[in-house]
């Protein structure tokens, strides 16, 4: 708005005169038309309220570039929290992810020993079960206890359905084919040469699982073919790759 400053009535006044071409004569009184001291008073008025005008703009002026200047203070402090929460937000993702992690990884070794400790019970229970098979067994053998041999059979029953319960079902090993991985060959017998080679002739102890999952081998007696057959075999082979 320019420089501008306040101005007495006198001094605007003289302005005024200047203006007009008057130069003083000496004389402190100098006349005027009433026309002119209205236009006079009107402009000093003006001039005065511009003057008040200007200071409130300056004093507004100022107060907004003070608060400008607070503003960026204010945004930078901002920008900077951001960050701040970025990296906390970052690392709080990176331990919640290792958290989890390690209760996945907790979670997973206590089923795999709870499971452990399981299975060695039921094993156990599983030989608790052949001793009461081999009882009911020799019971069967003995006249006279027929009350004692149904109160067995009633036990060895119950026992059975808890092994049901627990997920552990018998396999049934006779005639399928020997798998190292269910079966343990105990016995080998030759001569069976109505069977394929490897068959299970025989259960010797019963394998069970548990869970589908192999808990106790069965103990096997598996086929072998005799030396002389798989002989004569090979013989009729040549002879028909001769023809």
């Amino acid at each position: 708005m320019g420089d501008i400053r306040t101005m007495s009535f006198e001094e605007y006044f003289e302005r005024f005169l200047n203006d007009r071409g008057h130069h003083g004569n000496g004389s402190k009184y100098v006349k005027i038309t009433q026309e002119d001291f209205k236009t006079l008073k009107s402009k000093v008025e003006k001039y005065e309220a511009l003057v008040e005008k200007h200071k409130e703009v300056k004093t507004q002026n100022d107060k907004l570039l003070k608060e400008l200047d607070d503003m960026k203070d204010d945004g930078r402090k901002f920008k900077e929290l951001l960050e701040e929460k970025e990296k906390f937000l970052n690392s709080l993702l990176r331990i919640q992810a290792e958290f989890e992690n390690y209760k996945k990884r907790t979670e997973r070794d206590n089923h795999n020993y709870k499971t452990y400790v399981l299975e060695g019970f039921l094993r156990k229970l599983i030989n608790h079960y052949d001793d009461l098979i081999r009882a009911l067994n020799l019971m069967k053998v003995v006249e006279g206890i027929d009350g004692i041999k149904k109160g067995f059979e009633l036990v060895v029953k119950n026992f059975e359905k808890l092994m049901l319960e627990e997920g552990v079902k018998p396999m049934n090993s006779k005639g399928d084919i020997f798998d190292p991985y269910k079966h343990e060959a105990i016995m080998i017998e030759e001569g069976q040469e109505n069977l394929p080679e490897n068959t299970i002739i025989e259960e010797l102890e019963r394998g069970y699982y548990y869970n589908n999952k192999v808990l106790r081998p069965a103990k096997v007696k598996i086929s072998k073919q005799s030396k002389l057959l798989k002989l004569k075999e090979k013989i009729e082979i040549n002879q028909q790759n001769l023809v």
